[in-house]
């Protein structure tokens, strides 16, 4: 007998195994409330959540205390543009959602037009990369450039975060030479480093700002928001060859973010020199569903990685045969079981090969199955295999276990053990290591190969830093400088970090840094 979908979703796809709705109060309250004032009841509601008895073990609540006195048995009568906002103001009440929508500070928001540049996909060569600019829905469909004819591709955001518009090419440059452009009045000057050169870079995971949809521990107690935008601004103020870095990058829930508010709020306190590095995001399970499983994933408010696909700008496996329309767009988010994640974007727009300098990386994500992936990184493996100048190549990827999206064999250590025994990585050896987020820890995995970079404010270890991969030496370092731990009572070293990044560079400064490898 053939098993039901939901529980063949559950044994194939490790959807569920370790989620704990207590952990994401707010998304599950929002879920709730939603439903109820779409005329569900709430016996339907929760039938459709699996996972919202709790608030009312929790709370002791009742069906009617979800709603101010004038809606009680009438909460279908909420007028929809109002609705976000009640489901926000009634679980803040109850105290599951956040009272403010943000927890940090806007002292530092930046004026610089909101810009990407993405290392361009392997196949294509080196001495391009991808710029993007995310603007207004309303905007012109021509931004002000120069060149004029720098945006090959400029359409609204497809599906989520309709707000945006994407505006993107490919652009030629000179490896070792730096490369000036003009977006909306400001300059960005674009340096990607000589083929085989050594490089610098930072990695990153797991970043929280705010508790508007997630609980984000410790973001107040390490002021991630301002201390995170803070050392990438600094690690970028001065150029390669005087110590700055090359690149940076982020490996998955990127702020816990369903709308794109955050997202925007942390991108717009980066200066114009941060926005000018090369930068590279791997996708995550919050990214795909803000409650960080399949099994609480909304159809109609969860992003499912469509607002991070196009925010990004990642030159993917999706652009391999068209570099103007770049995504593909072909899976709509409301078609398809979201438990069976039927209704995710195709693999191929987080999936992407490309070389910085003298390092090689190879990013996917763990939320599909390995049919679907393992075609990608046997050619991927391939191109590496042929690159005879990299120092060391890393496997980029967000879980670090199966279980809340992630199929048995997907998280990145199996994926980077699986990869050992394809052609053209086979004979890497310990030349090919990993970064990973998902376990919220700054913390070496595996010695001198792997590497998790998800202290970033969440629940979890309580350490708080920046990882930055070096390999200007002639050898691979992989350095950690401390900034703070919340068990470490007078552990504060922003201060003596961002001065020294700023003023000296990140080459000049690992007197304060822990060596990883």
């Amino acid at each position: 007998m053939a098993l039901p979908r939901c529980l063949l979703a559950l044994s194939l796809f490790g959807l569920g195994m370790a989620f704990t709705p207590e952990k994401y109060p707010c998304v599950v309250c929002d879920g709730l409330v939603e439903r109820i004032m779409q005329g569900k009841s709430f016996q339907e509601a929760c039938s459709e959540l699996k996972s919202c008895e709790f608030l009312f073990q929790y709370k002791n609540l009742t069906t009617m205390d979800l709603f101010p006195d004038q809606y009680k048995g009438n909460a279908t009568e909420i007028p929809l543009p109002k609705r976000d906002i009640f489901v926000r103001e009634i679980c803040s009440r109850l105290g599951l959602c956040s009272q403010s929508r943000d927890s940090f500070s806007k002292s530092g928001i930046t004026s610089s037009p909101d810009v990407r540049v993405t290392p361009v996909f392997g196949a294509k060569g080196y001495d391009f990369v991808r710029v993007s600019l995310i603007d207004s829905s309303n905007s012109p469909t021509k931004p002000e450039t120069r060149p004029e004819d720098l945006f090959t591709y400029s359409e609204n955001f497809k599906y989520r975060w309709t707000n945006m518009r994407l505006n993107s090419g490919l652009i030629k440059v000179t490896p070792g030479q730096t490369t000036t452009i003009n977006i909306q009045g400001t300059d960005f000057n674009i340096l990607l480093p000589g083929e085989g050169d050594g490089v610098r870079g930072v990695i990153i995971a797991d970043p929280c700002i705010s508790d508007k949809w997630v609980g984000c521990q410790f973001g107040s107690t390490l002021k991630t928001f301002d201390r995170i935008t803070g050392f990438i601004n600094a690690a970028s103020e001065l150029s390669p060859d005087k110590g700055g870095i090359d690149f940076w990058m982020i490996l998955g829930d990127n702020f816990y973010d369903r709308t794109g508010e955050l997202t925007t709020q942390f991108f717009g306190a980066l200066s114009a020199k941060a926005k000018s590095k090369l930068f590279a995001a791997s996708a995550g399970n919050h990214d795909y569903w803000v409650g960080g499983s399949p099994i609480i994933g909304d159809k109609n408010k969860d992003q499912f990685g469509n607002g991070f696909m196009q925010y990004y700008g990642m030159d993917t496996y999706a652009s391999r045969n068209d570099s103007v329309n770049f995504l593909d767009f072909s899976q709509d988010p409301s078609k398809g079981w979201v438990i069976l994640k039927e209704n995710l974007p195709v693999p191929d727009n987080f999936q992407s090969y490309f070389k910085i300098g003298n390092l090689g990386f190879i990013s996917y994500s763990g939320a599909y199955s390995k049919d679907k992936v393992f075609p990608f990184l046997q050619e991927a493996c391939s191109w590496l295999g042929n690159q005879t100048d990299i120092s060391s190549a890393y496997i980029l990827g967000h879980w670090n276990d199966d279980g809340l999206g992630c199929p048995s064999g997907m998280e990145v250590p199996s994926i980077h053990a699986s990869v050992e025994n394809i052609e053209g990585c086979k004979g890497l050896g310990d030349k090919l290591g990993y970064f990973m987020g998902h376990t919220h820890c700054n913390v070496v995995k595996e010695k001198g190969l792997g590497f998790m970079v998800a202290g970033m404010g969440m629940e979890g270890c309580g350490n708080f830093g920046v990882p930055i991969v070096d390999s200007t030496s002639g050898t691979t370092k992989v350095y950690y400088y401390p900034i703070q731990d919340v068990n470490v009572e007078g552990s504060d070293k922003y201060s003596d970090v961002v001065g020294c990044f700023e003023s000296k560079g990140v080459g000049s400064c690992q007197d304060l840094a822990m060596v990883w490898a």
